[in-house]
């Protein structure tokens, strides 16, 4: 397989600026492209009632949140249930959003400044959202059920009707202490509020904030509660980077809508799961269930939007935010078909700069979770009209890829002005303290984990395994599975499988972390998981091939080591610092970084949302080095782990 489809198998000219309070600790900047006033239900004009079975791409423009800099004191954050127009063709849906806007405002706070919030749950009822299960057959490619709107043929889920709020607020990438890390058991109802302390002790970065509710995160996350977090510094600040109305966050993800009896798209959002076996789910039972691919993107919250840009440099920060959806995105010329080489320039990853400018020969991708900082000079394409779009390595960019699920290609559209300004050239050197990691950079005193991403004894589901190495004279037996590395073979054993599941990985802070994802699945199986570790910046220091052939899955355990091949290729979206990683099937992905000074127990996941909310997610404590040692001596002592068999149970060291 080609670098280009890994990861894609399943998939303003003129703008003003106006001010409102926040609580006096804040205020909201709003970018908007009418008037002056941000686009929500009221100015993006549309049908009131079901009219269209099918969406205009390019119809309606781009909405730019607002944003909020966070001032002294506590900043106070409703959550509230609001309506939004996601397209003129489409009745407004009803959503659950932070402060009424969808996404959330851009909170932009500056590096070394704390930022105090209270999230306040100010929802009602139950949720907007609508699931359905469905088979995995259907009339032929593109036409599978998961890819049409409606739940027609598929299965109701009345446990999601009787939804109410329950949310805890995560920041993603963020460093904050573990009960300001809206963990995932955590969650308030309605009239109850999370009170959250950001550190922002880091360099400037995109971060994301979205709901984190055990069980429902990905049903929260659809219902609307998702938002842009900026870190700035002064090392970004002195780089002359676009700002102001030329710096714009780009939230895709992707979406679908039920339908009335005629068909017409009622705009009530759907969340549609593929069934992982055959067999009809049963009253009062979760079936197994693959992913969510959904026909419709939506950029900030518009299905298939255009942006009226100035014929000059801007600087988009882009976050995937879908369920299961990875997106590859090219700039193509709509009068000529063909991708505009080198259009993007890519600045930076995750969480933050890269050293110098990266131009992107074609295509940028995206896993759940992972960000992209692009700056695209338009100057140099006056009176065009370009167009993102999702396609995949070895197809003509911009048409339909029905199998790869991807029933329509288009995310937006750009539509340049006439008058050109000067090009924009971007500094040759973007950070100067960034380095890129190898393998040997890691100390060697670095806690080494293991994690096995494979299936359940059916094959269908999905599971996330947390192993610690024991003795190579260990038995063969379930949860054993042995990986030739390095010329030796590793010998681990399972210790968790679900979030419920004893915590067994325990961590110092300040201290270096090399964890270890395994990918081991049926060949013809093109999973994926986009890994994401809480309170740590990593790189990625390692990436090969795996021959899994020897773990059954039945039995649960190797019959024979799994094996390690060859290296295969590091995208350059991938090179920087990270906080989440995309683990393709059959392959190991070794991370590597040193964890955050903050501390408590906090977790490790699959940011494929319903993977997470159904299992494929293990709590993490991190410690002060001290209580740490302690802790060690503690457990070794009271008889619970066998420390000489097991290694410390922080995780063996290198």
């Amino acid at each position: 397989m080609t670098d280009t489809s890994r990861r894609s198998l399943l998939g303003m000219a003129g703008f003003t600026t106006a001010a409102v309070a926040v609580g006096g600790t804040g205020f909201l900047r709003a970018n908007a492209s009418d008037g002056g006033q941000v686009l929500s239900a009221d100015t993006l004009k549309g049908v009131t009632s079901p009219a269209f079975s099918t969406l205009s791409p390019f119809r309606d423009p781009l909405r730019i949140p607002p944003t909020l800099r966070p001032g002294k004191g506590i900043t106070e954050i409703d959550l509230v249930e609001t309506r939004v127009r996601l397209h003129s063709q489409m009745p407004a849906t009803r959503l659950w959003t932070y402060k009424g806007h969808f996404p959330g405002p851009t909170i932009e706070a500056h590096s070394g400044r704390t930022f105090r919030v209270s999230w306040n749950n100010r929802l009602t009822g139950t949720s907007p959202v609508k699931a359905a299960w469905v088979h995995p057959e259907g009339p032929g490619p593109g036409l599978l059920p998961y890819n049409r709107p409606g739940a027609q043929g598929g299965f109701s889920r009345p446990e999601v009707d009787r939804l109410t709020p329950w949310t805890t607020v995560h920041l993603h990438g963020g460093h904050q202490n573990a009960i300001n890390d809206g963990a995932a058991e955590y969650g308030v109802g309605p009239g109850s509020a999370q009170l959250a302390e950001y550190a922002n002790d880091q360099k400037s970065a995109h971060l994301f904030y979205h709901d984190h509710a055990m069980s429902v995160t990905a049903l929260n996350v659809s219902a609307g509660l998702i938002g842009n977090y900026l870190v700035r510094d002064e090392e970004e600040s002195r780089l002359g980077l676009p700002h102001g109305a030329h710096e714009i966050p780009l939230t895709i993800q992707d979406v679908n809508f039920d339908t009335d009896a005629q068909g017409r798209l009622t705009g009530h959002i759907l969340y549609k799961r593929i069934l992982g076996g055959h067999d009809d789910p049963k009253p009062g039972t979760l079936p197994p269930a693959l992913s969510t691919l959904a026909p419709f993107t939506m950029v900030n919250g518009v299905v298939w939007p255009h942006l009226d840009v100035e014929a000059r440099a801007y600087r988009f920060r882009v976050v995937n935010v879908s369920d299961t959806r990875v997106y590859r995105l090219a700039v193509v010329d709509e009068e000529t078909g063909k991708v505009v080489r080198g259009a993007m320039k890519l600045i930076g990853t995750d969480l933050g700069l890269l050293a110098k400018p990266h131009s992107v020969a074609e295509a940028v991708s995206l896993s759940p979770a992972e960000r992209a900082d692009i700056v695209i000079d338009f100057a140099a394409f006056p009176g065009k009209r370009l167009k993102l779009v999702n396609t995949v390595g070895g197809q003509t960019p911009g048409v339909a890829l029905p199998d790869f699920m991807l029933p329509f290609p288009d995310v937006m559209q750009f539509r340049v002005g006439g008058r050109r300004h000067a090009p924009q050239h971007l500094p040759t050197t973007l950070s100067t303290s960034f380095r890129r990691l190898r393998s040997a950079d890691v100390p060697t005193d670095a806690t080494e984990r293991f994690v096995v991403l494979t299936f359940d004894r059916t094959g269908a589901m999905p599971q996330l395994w947390e192993m610690q190495e024991v003795s190579s004279g260990t038995a063969p037996d379930d949860g054993v599975v042995q990986v030739e590395m390095a010329g030796r073979t590793r010998t681990l054993r399972r210790t968790g499988a679900m979030f419920e599941d004893t915590t067994t990985f325990f961590g110092a802070s300040g201290t270096w972390e090399k964890w270890h994802f395994i990918s081991v699945g049926p060949a013809d199986v093109p999973i994926y998981h986009p890994m994401h570790i809480h309170l740590i910046n990593f790189q990625v220091v390692d990436r090969r091939s795996v021959d899994g052939s020897g773990l059954d899955f039945a039995a649960g355990r190797t019959a024979k080591p799994i094996t390690l091949g060859a290296d295969l290729p590091l995208a350059p979206e991938e090179a920087g610092w990270k906080d989440t990683i995309t683990v393709t099937a059959n392959s190991l992905v070794t991370v590597a970084g040193r964890l955050a000074r903050q501390t408590g127990k906090v977790m490790y996941h699959c940011h494929i949302l319903s993977h997470e909310d159904e299992g494929m997610m293990r709590p993490f404590v991190i410690m002060p080095k001290a209580v740490h040692e302690i802790h060690s001596m503690s457990m070794g002592m009271n008889g619970s782990m066998d420390m000489k068999k097991r290694g410390k149970h922080s995780g063996m060291k290198m």
